[in-house]
């Protein structure tokens, strides 16, 4: 059980148990006991134990509270969502993690701001390759130490927290996405705008918004209100960099998904932003923070396919998948689904059916998380009605069914 010195203290005092008395109960130092109640020593497995057996013979439970208590329910989402095994290992994470930010305050020369900065981008690079209950793991641990450094900061400290706090939220919210868990990704959604708004910085801002927009498909979201989420920071904060170009991204996809005309004239003002876009984000394709060339390729491929215009989302696909990395299979995954949907407005039921078949064999199921799944549910969704009792979009939609 991880507990802190001072609820050990609390404890003790409402069981009516002196200092000396537990001393005398656990057969450890009052020296010992008093170092740990005040912090000085770590509140050690053993410790607690004694301590749980002095106040269980007094007739009282030592239960951890406040920040022990969400780690407990943080353990227990995790095992309900799936994570099962790596549930328990957060509380000794965020207790490790804890430790090591204190070292680093004793003898680092960055701001704690500085260094959550480096942390949120070291997160933007691995989203695309870490297994998502794995990198949930790391980012709980880290969103309890983020959480402490906040309400104990310095104001010289508190928006550059906030602004970390934004980015680690939105993170954490994709990847719940990624495991299909749409109202825990809600959640994280509402506190990653709430953090970055309270940062009062205009690129957190924008970046929380854009990627909630991006996201709104893959959580049930409605479209109404992605294009509202998308619209609020629209005139305030546009320019060239990664976070309008994700936002203008987002609003794009979600006009086409709506039928509404306007996707290409916002398509065209990303193509535009995008040719300005500074070259450090230009070139960095395989993080959350980077806006390169195949970014709007994907776009481009799911607004014309959206809107219909089979000619123009397959030039824009043959150019995406021509520069996509190879360890970015999912998106590749989603760009050949958007081929066969393509395919089936086209007519090609037969084809089209056999492509997003073909795509989803071909997927690794560690990489085939919620947003894969909907595309493929959209090209089931274009398929007439007269060719829906098919042999072929029967077998995939009784697969996409279980899933």
């Amino acid at each position: 059980m991880l507990i802190s010195g001072q609820a050990l203290r609390a404890a003790r005092v409402r069981a009516g148990i002196s200092m000396r008395g537990m001393a005398r109960r656990t057969s450890i130092s009052y020296s010992h006991l008093s170092n740990v109640e005040r912090g000085d020593r770590a509140a050690t497995a053993p410790v607690v134990e004694a301590y749980r057996r002095a106040l269980a013979d007094k007739g009282h439970v030592l239960e951890a509270g406040g920040e022990d208590a969400q780690l407990r329910e943080v353990s227990e989402l995790l095992r309900d969502a799936g994570a099962g095994l790596l549930g328990g290992t957060v509380p000794a994470l965020t207790a490790a993690e804890a430790v090591r930010a204190g070292l680093h305050d004793a003898v680092g020369r960055r701001s704690r701001a500085d260094w959550w900065q480096q942390v949120i981008a070291d997160y933007g690079a691995s989203h695309y390759l870490a297994p998502p209950t794995e990198l949930l793991c790391d980012l709980l641990a880290d969103a309890a130490v983020l959480k402490k450094h906040i309400s104990d900061g310095a104001d010289a400290d508190r928006r550059g927290l906030l602004r970390s706090a934004g980015y680690l939220a939105g993170v954490t919210a994709y990847a719940w996405s990624n495991l299909g868990e749409r109202h825990q990704a809600r959640r994280w959604w509402h506190t990653a705008i709430d953090a970055a708004d309270q940062s009062e910085d205009p690129a957190a801002q924008v970046w929380v918004r854009a990627w909630a927009v991006a996201n709104g498909p893959y959580i049930n979201r409605r479209l109404g209100e992605s294009l509202t989420l998308a619209r609020e920071r629209l005139g305030k904060h546009l320019a060239p960099d990664r976070a309008s170009c994700a936002l203008l991204s987002g609003l794009a996809q979600t006009q086409a998904d709506l039928g509404d005309p306007a996707a290409v004239t916002t398509l065209r003002q990303l193509a535009r932003l995008t040719e300005r876009v500074p070259a450090a984000a230009a070139d960095d394709q395989g993080s959350l923070f980077g806006w390169p060339e195949v970014r709007l390729r994907y776009t481009e491929s799911h607004v014309h396919t959206a809107c219909g215009d089979t000619a123009a989302a397959y030039a824009a696909q043959d150019r995406a998948l021509g520069i996509y990395d190879t360890d970015m299979p999912r998106d590749r995954a989603r760009i050949l689904l958007h081929r066969a949907r393509c395919l089936v407005i086209d007519g090609d039921i037969t084809g089209g059916i056999a492509c997003a078949t073909s795509v989803l064999d071909d997927t690794d199921a560690t990489v085939r998380f919620e947003s894969v799944n909907v595309t493929a549910k959209a090209v089931l969704a274009a398929v007439p009605p007269r060719a829906r009792k098919l042999a072929a979009v029967i077998a995939l939609h009784d697969r996409l069914r279980t899933v």
